[in-house]
């Protein structure tokens, strides 16, 4: 922090300053507060959002929309502020290193390693920027965020203000190898080279319910030759997690044998052939089901008493067996009960030829990524195994991810890959600055390509917006600017595009079965019931009002259900908040 010159301050000016460092917390991140054009900017004028219809991408109408807003990443984030509040499962970012190297731009200018205030702005950026980010997850939502050495001591610290030193994760992961021509000088000089990379995970419930792929231990044993055909990871992580918790209920108990009892399963060859899997593919297919595919092996005497007594009352193929130990085993119905030693005893393969990969992830492929996405952003790609690792941590398949730091655009081509493997209906919202870094515009040469590349691979659909601006004073000509400009965040907001209905007093959107209504002025609110009262669905209905009115005795003779808003009231409410 810089020194001040108390010089030629008056004595009222030195008391206000005394109190104001009486104040001042003695533990924590400190740092001067640089002003930021952007964030000055909304102090007069306020964001909104435009639509850029002719780079609208619409593949398949059953599959979700996704979201590309271009413009500074403050202005995006107000906005989801309103569209988007408690809506957002997993953040993913990968913001400027802060290397001094021009990779990082403030108030449009590069920030060099000679700025005496480097790290300051920086810290100022990402503030304003993860403050704005947090209120738009979800309870159980996650941030992860990419970071090296230049900035990972400060955004650690940073991240602990925002969200709680005990919400916060730091995970290790290999970004680099140690051969080639480089590694020459490193070994000549006596270096340490840079391998790694860190991801900070922030969870506003606690850093637990994330679900890691585990990875190969070791050569697959061929002992394990049998896929379960009909069950579900989560179903299968349920009864291991009854299996290990030696306080299980009876009930739990019942759960286990409910699900067990319906396993139906397959020979791994059988498997193959039957889904055209090919033999190359086979090691990874074992080894990413490794969780529903098992071998059986002898047990103890006594254990096979208790399943000998027990066998002959079960329906169906598999069921399990508590011991006086409270042990409990996972038991194959068939075998012979005149043999002594059967091999009766279920063991997944992921508990014996997997590993949880912790906290350090050494399984990221960091070559070849010039070919990923259709693009060659040669300054910061991020590989895809590593999005595709993170998204895949929620078990959901049905959850919205956010990347305001888009560059290149893999999170989105991630998403679809994904959703492509699982018929998944997994949405992004992609936000990205339009600047030139030295190899082209962005957002235009780099993330638009690369997403219309990857929904032609994959499949999905496309929404392109810009950031725009209404004057901020609260007049009624600028209120009345606001609403007619707020169209697009309300369809945003409501996920309803199709356009039902336009006037130039109202517009109606929906999304099957769900509408959205906008009412530009509320003298026609009667021609406008006449129009909904012929739609079967649910309403959210938004009207201009110069006040907070949401017309509700207008409504009241609605046999529909309606959700009455006011605008630009409603939108105004969380800037005040946002900007104040």
């Amino acid at each position: 922090m810089a020194k001040k010159d108390y010089t030629n301050w008056d004595r009222k000016d030195l008391i206000k300053e005394i109190e104001q460092l009486r104040k001042r917390k003695k533990y924590g991140l400190v740092w001067e507060d640089k002003p930021e054009n952007v964030v000055e900017q909304c102090k007069t004028e306020l964001p909104v959002l435009e639509e850029v219809k002719n780079k609208e991408i619409i593949t398949d109408p059953n599959k979700p929309v996704n979201l590309l807003i271009e413009g500074d990443n403050y202005h995006a984030l107000s906005v989801l502020n309103y569209t988007h509040k408690g809506k957002i499962d997993v953040i993913y970012i990968d913001p400027p290193y802060n290397t001094g190297n021009k990779d990082f731009v403030y108030n449009d200018q590069y920030v060099d390693k000679e700025d005496a205030y480097r790290h300051s702005k920086w810290i100022s950026f990402m503030e304003k920027r993860l403050s704005l980010a947090k209120p738009l997850l979800k309870t159980n939502g996650a941030m992860f965020v990419s970071i090296d050495d230049n900035e990972y001591p400060r955004l650690m610290m940073l991240m602990e203000e925002i969200f709680g030193e005990n919400k916060l994760k730091t995970v290790c992961v290999k970004m680099s190898e140690a051969t080639g021509v480089k590694m020459a000088s490193v070994i000549k000089n006596g270096r340490i080279p840079k391998l790694k990379e860190y991801l900070i995970i922030a969870k506003r419930n606690g850093i637990k319910d994330l679900y890691l792929e585990k990875l190969p231990k070791e050569q697959w044993d061929n002992e394990y030759k049998t896929i379960i055909i009909n069950t579900t990871e989560k179903e299968v992580n349920n009864i291991k997690e009854i299996r290990d918790n030696e306080k299980r209920t009876n009930d739990d108990i019942e759960i286990c044998n409910k699900i067990i009892g319906k396993w139906e399963t397959c020979s791994l060859p059988e498997y193959f052939s039957n889904n055209n899997i090919s033999k190359k593919e086979h090691d990874e297919f074992k080894y990413k089901n490794s969780w529903r595919i098992f071998r059986t092996v002898a047990t103890t005497e006594n254990v096979k008493k208790i399943a000998d007594k027990l066998k002959y009352s079960i329906n169906g193929n598999f069921f399990s067996v508590v011991t006086p130990q409270k042990k409990l085993y996972l038991i194959l119905k068939e075998y012979n009960d005149k043999q002594a030693q059967p091999r009766i005893k279920i063991l997944l393969a992921d508990d014996y030829l997997t590993q949880h990969p912790g906290d350090i992830w050494t399984d990221i492929k960091t070559t070849g990524l010039g070919n990923e996405g259709g693009v060659d952003f040669t300054n910061g790609k991020k590989p895809l195994k590593l999005l595709e690792k993170v998204i895949k941590t929620y078990e959901n398949n049905k959850i919205t991810i956010l990347d305001f730091f888009a560059g290149s655009g893999t999170t989105g081509e991630a998403v679809l890959k994904i959703n492509n493997e699982d018929n998944g209906k997994r949405r992004y919202i992609l936000c990205s600055y339009n600047e030139e870094n030295g190899n082209g515009r962005i957002v235009d040469e780099y993330c638009y390509p690369r997403s219309e590349y990857s929904i032609r691979k994959y499949g999905g659909n496309l929404k392109y917006f810009k950031t725009s601006f209404v004057p901020a004073d609260p007049t009624d000509k600028n209120k009345t600017a606001l609403t007619k400009k707020a169209t697009e965040m309300l369809c945003v907001k409501e996920d309803t595009f199709e356009e039902v209905k336009s006037t130039k007093q109202f517009k109606i959107f929906r999304n099957k079965k769900r509408y959205t209504g906008i009412v530009f002025d509320h003298q026609v609110i009667d021609d406008f019931k006449k129009e909904i009262a012929k739609i079967d669905g649910e309403f959210s209905l938004y009207i201009f009002s110069l006040g907070d009115d949401t017309f509700d005795e207008e409504f009241e003779d609605m046999k529909k259900k309606v959700k009455l808003s006011p605008i630009p009231e409603a939108i105004l409410r969380v800037y005040r908040r946002i900007f104040k």
